[in-house]
């Protein structure tokens, strides 16, 4: 044997020797580390499938307790008022917006739904004000939730559309024809208006002709 060899079989056992050694002291925790790390995953995994799970019971019984409304409404607001204690989300907080509306007069119910509106995402509080000021269309207080409702009508906001279409709501209140219908062509005009929105807008144009047009 040359002594090359030699000296690679020493080599060769002295890493055995020190691979041996580091085993012993730390193996343990090397498999302790393995085991962690499956354990973990499978829970993510487990966690992940038991939301998906609870999402579905939880939007199943959400459309259970919507559609009972007309059926059996003191069911169905007792069916809410769990979902909107201890529900997942969004169905926790979209069973609060269907409470607010079941209240017993629309001022009650705009009266909810104003109070929810710091509760909920951003989304959804747009929503809950949307809905609080069609609330209060025909008792006058529309007017005071202007600055609120004019914020609604940027571009990036969800229901900018229904703000214009409440705009033009109090603009007619005030008996300003000409700003109502501005903003019922602005609607018209907009391609991301939703064909109801645009067929009021269409109607109520009709409705309210243009001061010169009336006297025609």
């Amino acid at each position: 044997m040359s002594d090359q060899a030699a000296f690679q079989e020493v080599d060769e056992a002295v890493r055995q020797d020190e691979l041996k050694a580091w085993w012993k002291r730390w193996g343990g925790w090397v498999m302790a580390g393995v085991v962690a790390a499956v354990v973990v995953v499978a829970g993510l995994v487990g966690w992940r499938h038991y939301q998906v799970t609870e999402r579905e019971k939880a939007s199943a019984a959400y459309s259970a307790a919507v559609a009972q409304i007309a059926s059996d409404k003191a069911a169905a607001v007792a069916a809410l008022g769990k979902q909107a204690a201890d529900a997942p989300e969004p169905y926790r907080s979209l069973a609060t917006l269907v409470l607010a509306q079941l209240s017993d007069s629309p001022q009650k119910q705009a009266a909810a739904l104003e109070a929810l509106v710091p509760r909920l995402s951003p989304e959804l509080s747009d929503l809950a004000l949307i809905l609080a000021a069609y609330r209060s269309v025909d008792d006058g207080k529309l007017e005071g939730l202007g600055g609120q409702i004019e914020a609604l009508t940027a571009p990036e906001r969800p229901f900018r559309v229904s703000a214009r279409e409440l705009q033009a709501l109090a603009a007619l209140g005030k008996s300003d024809v000409k700003s109502a219908r501005d903003l019922w062509q602005e609607i018209l005009r907009d391609p991301s208006a939703p064909p109801g929105e645009q067929q009021r807008a269409q109607a109520m144009l009709l409705l309210n002709p243009a001061p010169a047009e009336a006297k025609n």
